[in-house]
């Protein structure tokens, strides 16, 4: 999926989808306040609440297509962005950000954006499916490759497992500009993911 079709889509789901989930669960809100039955009552806020939850998760969703104009912004503001969009969406996560002082703050273009969308996945599956209480994020620089550090300590997965939509992803997105993606978990200590990627030339000139 290209940026543009990203966009495109986060765009129609805000304008479209969200706007329809909002007016459903102010809706459904006042059959609430009205409905006399108390077991009617209970069956509607149920309703809501399942309404406001499909909500939360559509709007998850977005913020997460929402990652506009990589090429134009440095790589660590692309970065710190992700993070406190992360923190905004799981208040309970602790997330912390580590940037050495060699990393760029340079306009990365292609890889700038494809590192970003990778840290994004692998925080995205912490929220979703970790069920982490804290996670960190380290990027350092190493000669001249750039390193992602993205371990948590949430329930972990064993080598049976079967890489899901979001691991697939990442490793799709490392090897289209050269890099090595390594994913070690177990089951009950967490997930490390680390991303090695050569930078474009000129970056340190």
């Amino acid at each position: 999926m290209t940026e543009a079709e990203r966009k495109r889509i986060a765009r129609d789901l805000h304008d479209g989808v969200l706007q329809d989930f909002s007016y459903t669960t102010a809706a459904i809100g006042m059959m609430v306040l009205q409905a006399k039955d108390a077991k009617l009552r209970e069956q509607l806020q149920a309703a809501v609440d399942a309404v406001r939850r499909g909500a939360q998760g559509l709007r998850e969703v977005v913020n997460d297509l929402r990652l506009e104009d990589e090429e134009d912004r440095p790589f660590t503001e692309i970065v710190g962005s992700l993070v406190r969009r992360s923190r905004t969406m799981a208040p309970r996560l602790e997330i912390s950000l580590e940037v050495g002082e060699q990393v760029p703050s340079a306009l990365l273009g292609e890889t700038g954006t494809q590192v970003s969308r990778v840290i994004q996945e692998a925080l995205t599956n912490v929220r979703r499916h970790a069920e982490a209480t804290r996670v960190s994020v380290s990027v350092k620089m190493d000669r001249d490759l750039d390193e992602k550090f993205a371990p948590d300590d949430g329930k972990g997965f064993g080598s049976e497992s079967s890489p899901g939509m979001g691991l697939s992803s990442m490793r799709e997105r490392a090897a289209l500009i050269g890099g090595e993606l390594e994913i070690e978990s177990e089951v009950e200590q967490g997930t490390r993911i680390r991303l090695r990627v050569p930078l474009p030339q000129g970056v340190l000139e």
